[in-house]
């Protein structure tokens, strides 16, 4: 994989998407770019350290936890002052943004839009009490219009981690159901080399389907495209806090 690119504005939730980066890129054996969004005068002012020095304050332990880790490049926010994020992704032949958040829903959707419209590469929104302990990842799309960019990712990251994989269907609005036997043959002769597992879902309601995959088929880290309806089922819930699955990471492929 290429690089990861962290983006930290020195809120709490940046720290979230420090230690999860971390971790995976020793995972996939990849370089991780710490960008600095906030100006350094202002870092300076508001932990009373220099910036560097701001993540040995107990809130952001990052940098002990980590200060051995060869594969870590911190930037100061000079280093990308006046850059757009498709010019630093490709500066830093970044192929994965992670990003910390929290809140609300339509807090997240703030964090996380600006981010998305811009973007060439995927972003991991990292929420609080996110575990890097993945299992089971579930790339939610409708088979029909599933990417092949974003299921090849999945197969390189899947293999690398060690961890199972599946390609949920869920059919978007307006469309039929798939039947399985329809369903397995569509399958096999689009992604049949992925080493991904095929699950059809027949709940229409993207919502309880999402509550299902997260409490009961053990689903910890969803995988969807910005503009598919199943990423409605993921942010859109009134009380986004007290869901199960608003702790865990989802990767967002811009497309």
């Amino acid at each position: 994989m290429k690089a990861i690119l962290v983006i930290h504005n020195l809120k709490k939730e940046s720290n979230y998407a420090l230690t999860y980066a971390g971790n995976l890129g020793a995972k996939l054996k990849t370089k991780v770019i710490v960008m600095n969004t906030v100006p350094e005068p202002l870092s300076v002012q508001l932990s009373d350290a220099t910036a560097h020095d701001i993540f040995d304050n107990e809130d952001f332990g990052f940098k002990d936890q980590n200060k051995n880790a060869e594969n870590i490049v911190f930037l100061s926010y000079l280093d990308t002052l006046g850059m757009s994020l498709h010019a630093i992704t490709a500066k830093y032949d970044v192929g994965l943004i992670i990003k910390g958040v929290c809140g609300t829903t339509k807090k997240i959707n703030d964090q996380v839009l600006p981010i998305l419209n811009h973007a060439c590469c995927p972003l991991l929104a990292i929420p609080e009490d996110a575990s890097f302990n993945i299992n089971n990842i579930g790339y939610l799309a409708d088979l029909r219009y599933a990417k092949k960019d974003i299921v090849s990712f999945l197969s390189k990251m899947s293999e690398a981690l060690d961890v199972k994989a599946s390609l949920f269907n869920i059919t978007e609005s307006g469309l039929p159901h798939m039947n399985d036997s329809y369903a397995e043959t569509v399958f096999r002769q689009l992604f049949c080399n992925s080493g991904l597992n095929l699950v059809n879902i027949k709940e229409r309601d993207i919502m309880k389907t999402v509550d299902v995959l997260a409490n009961v088929m053990q689903v910890d880290f969803f995988v969807l495209s910005n503009r598919s309806s199943q990423l409605n089922g993921l942010w859109d819930w009134e009380n986004m806090e007290n869901e199960e699955h608003a702790h865990l990471p989802a990767l967002i492929f811009p497309c």
